[in-house]
């Protein structure tokens, strides 16, 4: 079992692969190369980091239609990125991942329903 220094260490590691904005599964795959862990743990971890940045973003009181904004803006600039340097593919995950955060596609019924966990998109 690891001390809780090994553990409040990995927890940290975790948390900055997060902020880097690097996917929730390339941090589990690069935790466990790195530290030599099951991909289970690292699972636990990871989901464990990602619930502190999400609890750290509900308790700073921040304005989430400022942050959508950024987060749009950064989507945007992405897709502009990936068209000049013609990555079709990077494309369609920047689109994809605005339609998520703002349910533009045929899917979504309208603009601002709900998500499926009951809470508004904007």
């Amino acid at each position: 079992m690891a001390s809780v220094t090994a553990r409040a260490q990995r927890l940290d590691w975790a948390v900055r692969r997060l902020m880097e904005c690097r996917s929730t599964s390339a941090v589990v795959a690069q935790m466990a190369d790195e530290w030599g862990m099951s991909r289970r743990q690292c699972q636990r971890v990871v989901g464990q980091a990602h619930q502190q940045l999400v609890d750290d973003l509900d308790g700073a009181g921040i304005d989430r239609q400022h942050l959508v904004a950024q987060i749009t803006h950064g989507l945007m600039e992405a897709m502009g990125k990936a068209l000049a340097s013609d990555q079709p593919s990077a494309v369609i995950g920047a689109a994809k991942q605005l339609d998520a955060l703002l349910g533009l596609g045929a899917s979504h019924q309208q603009y601002g329903a709900t998500c499926r966990h009951g809470r508004s998109r904007l």
